[in-house]
């Protein structure tokens, strides 16, 4: 499996999903050591997957395809929309409901299984980049240039929140109706634990500087980061050059952790934790493996490594 992966959907420790450049559905059940391809039907890239149960999941990507399965992905049915924007990531609410995002500001909702998508786009020329639920009616959407919209009545209406970053957010973790995390570009991962009404930032460089005005030490400590999952006290948030943080309190504080030299360098695009805490990262050139594969070098550990090589 060779072809970039953009989306992965854990749903425990042994079954999960991915999706990528195209047309590619992986799918595995034993936790990721081999992986099986299923038919999808198009050649377009894929950037977004999600299943609500065992059976039922949608599959989006490029120039509006949509893709569901009621039988685990043994089979997967184009659906239509009206729009044809490219959709950059799917949430099964469930078995019958689901909502698409993407750019143009589209939001496309359904609630019979995806025979009618209906339209709740944002009035304004934006890119929706990936969205977060904890129930059928509460939901945030992050996107470009820091937006962040949330709502209560399940996409009917939208709000746009506050998150004081003008920097493009690519990922979006909610765990409760008070607490979230958003990660993007420089490194960025902000913060809220009342719903969204003030963010403040955990990590990263939340100021616009020129690229000239960075060290090389600022650009390394800060890649731009894809995706951001947390469950319980363990998080996880990936992006470019191999990078991943690991948070073991709860998301509020993060450390860089390190991976085998064998996929170190590849950029991590999706992460997703399943029902058990376990989960799955993919990214370039097919990469697909446990998050347990990520670990936390001790300071102590990784300074002493330092002096050895002075």
């Amino acid at each position: 499996m060779r072809d970039h992966l953009y989306a992965v959907y854990a749903a425990d420790a042994q079954n999960a999903w991915a999706a990528g450049a195209f047309g590619t559905i992986v799918h595995s059940t034993d936790g990721g050591t081999t992986w099986t391809e299923q038919t999808s039907g198009t050649t377009e890239s894929l950037f977004g997957v999600n299943f609500f149960d065992a059976n039922h999941g949608w599959v989006v990507g490029r120039s509006g395809v949509i893709l569901h399965t009621n039988d685990g992905g043994a089979t997967w049915v184009m659906q239509t929309a009206s729009e044809k924007n490219h959709l950059f990531d799917v949430e099964a609410l469930s078995a019958d409901h689901a909502v698409a995002i993407g750019d143009w500001g589209t939001i496309l909702i359904t609630t019979d299984g995806g025979a009618n998508w209906q339209k709740r786009s944002l009035d304004r020329d934006i890119i929706l980049n990936d969205e977060s639920w904890i129930d059928a009616q509460r939901g945030w959407i992050v996107g470009e240039g820091g937006l962040i919209v949330a709502t209560t009545d399940g996409g009917t209406t939208w709000t746009e929140q506050t998150s004081n970053i003008i920097k493009t957010l690519f990922g979006v973790s909610f765990v409760d109706a008070q607490r979230g995390w958003a990660v993007g570009l420089d490194g960025l991962i902000i913060y809220t634990d009342d719903g969204g009404a003030a963010w403040r930032v955990l990590r990263g460089n939340a100021e616009l500087a020129g690229f000239e005005q960075l060290t090389s030490k600022e650009v390394a400590e800060n890649p731009t980061l894809f995706d951001i999952a947390v469950g319980g006290a363990k998080g996880y948030a990936v992006g470019d050059s191999g990078s991943v943080f690991v948070s073991d309190a709860g998301g509020l504080k993060w450390e860089r952790a390190t991976l085998p030299a064998d996929v170190s360098l590849r950029w991590i695009r999706s992460v997703s934790l399943g029902s058990g805490g376990e989960g799955m990262f993919v990214g370039a050139d097919g990469l697909a493996m446990p998050v347990g594969k990520a670990q936390v070098v001790p300071k102590e550990t990784e300074q002493h490594a330092s002096a050895s090589s002075d």
